[in-house]
């Protein structure tokens, strides 16, 4: 049975997902990331696809064609020209997200970057300095935060307007993996995901997923110790695979048990303080969840958990063992004829992306200069895990 989705963080009144004002939406680059997120946007009635553009004019012309987009352009910089772009979707190769977020900023045109956001802290910094001077919308394309399964999620493990203290108690501990073999996609070496200079490799292909899951569940703290192993190529000097274990320090020294005004718990673990552990890789296919593990109870983001339609709650009872079980499931919108025509999808769930694409479509009617599912902090705190993992690891900063 389909669930009804909860009201996003965004907007409380809210009750359907994809549910936003009207916004026209530029998209650079016509790869398969792209494509796909090109699909999604036919699933909002208000949204707009008004221009593509690539770095070559017939491949731009064909993405066109193909997504019934009237305008077309063989360069980035004549598409951040056109004065009927309010926002503009940024889809190329990770090495290039400084350089194109610069111009679109620079153009005074709202963003959405995807994920990486960048390749170091650094350039992240960058780009968010530069969208607070000019008072513009920029986003990290972390579409997972906007599934109404990881919304519940929030909301059971976090709490909300109608339930301050959520469900499953503190949070004790995150797990979450996220590995697939690239082989069954991607060749190898020429592929870009093995090529170092073009930002390839596990750390930024993957990790921001499993690394959003821990600092979502810990309110975006930032972790006090950082460790992590995995594997390098030799021939190309990408990370292959790796396991990063975050420890999050208590914001308090009262635990629960010693509080004598706590009449909710008796318990020793201090507010705040925890545990994620953290698995990503290209080299082999895992079961890809997330689970959130509370002192009260545990989540379950299943399968695939970078776009989730499932979750299972288990909410303990009084004794050990004891517990109940809670299922949300939310079905993704149905593909549309122009969806069809265009062949679908490449990616899992890509129809997701649309609810990723209404919240900003929100904010920005609302004035709102990012999005708090997913905020600019969350993404540069989550820009510097993936830092430390990668010089842990011995990964030479991208070009």
């Amino acid at each position: 049975m389909t669930s009804i989705p909860p009201p996003p963080l965004d907007d409380e009144t809210v009750k359907n997902p994809l549910e936003c004002p009207s916004l026209r939406w530029g998209i650079i680059s016509c790869g398969r990331i792209a494509h796909d997120f090109t699909q999604a946007l036919k699933l909002l009635p208000t949204a707009t696809a008004v221009a593509c553009s690539a770095r070559s004019l017939d491949d731009a012309k064909r993405f066109a064609e193909k997504h019934g987009i009237a305008k077309s352009y063989g360069s980035y910089d004549e598409l951040l020209q056109d004065s009927e772009i309010d926002i503009v979707y940024v889809g190329n190769v990770h090495s290039f997200r400084k350089v194109v977020g610069e111009k679109v900023l620079k153009a005074n045109k709202h963003c959405l970057l995807e994920k990486p956001f960048a390749c170091s802290r650094a350039d992240a910094e960058y780009l968010v300095s530069l969208a607070k001077e000019r008072n513009l919308f920029l986003m990290e394309g972390m579409w997972t935060k906007f599934f109404p399964a990881v919304e519940q999620a929030r909301r059971l493990a976090l709490g909300s307007h109608d339930n301050a203290d959520g469900r499953i108690g503190e949070v004790v501990q995150v797990h979450s993996d996220f590995n697939f073999n690239a082989a069954d996609s991607e060749e190898y070496p020429s592929s870009f995901v093995y090529n170092h200079s073009l930002g390839g490799g596990a750390c930024l292909l993957l990790s921001p997923y499993p690394i959003c899951a821990a600092m979502l569940f810990f309110r975006g703290a930032t972790p006090d110790q950082i460790n992590t192993v995995g594997q390098l190529d030799s021939a190309t000097g990408v990370d292959l695979q790796a396991s990063i274990a975050l420890n999050f320090s208590p914001i308090s020294d009262l635990a629960p048990a010693l509080d004598t005004t706590n009449t909710k718990e008796n318990t020793p673990k201090l507010p705040g303080a925890g545990l994620a552990t953290l698995s990503f890789g290209m080299l082999g296919e895992s079961e890809e969840e997330t689970t959130i593990i509370g002192t009260k109870g545990r989540l379950k983001i299943c399968s695939p958990g970078h776009c989730p339609t499932k979750l299972v709650a288990t909410i303990k009872k009084s004794g050990r063992g004891n517990v109940c079980i809670e299922v949300y499931e939310y079905a993704l919108p149905e593909d549309t004829d122009a969806i069809k025509q265009a062949g679908g999808y490449f990616y899992p769930n890509s129809a997701g992306l649309a609810y990723e694409a209404a919240a900003v479509a929100r904010c920005i009617a609302a004035g709102k200069t990012e999005a708090p599912q997913c905020t600019l902090e969350d993404t540069l705190t989550n820009m510097s895990i993936i830092d430390n993992a990668r010089q842990q690891l011995g990964v030479k900063p991208v070009p």
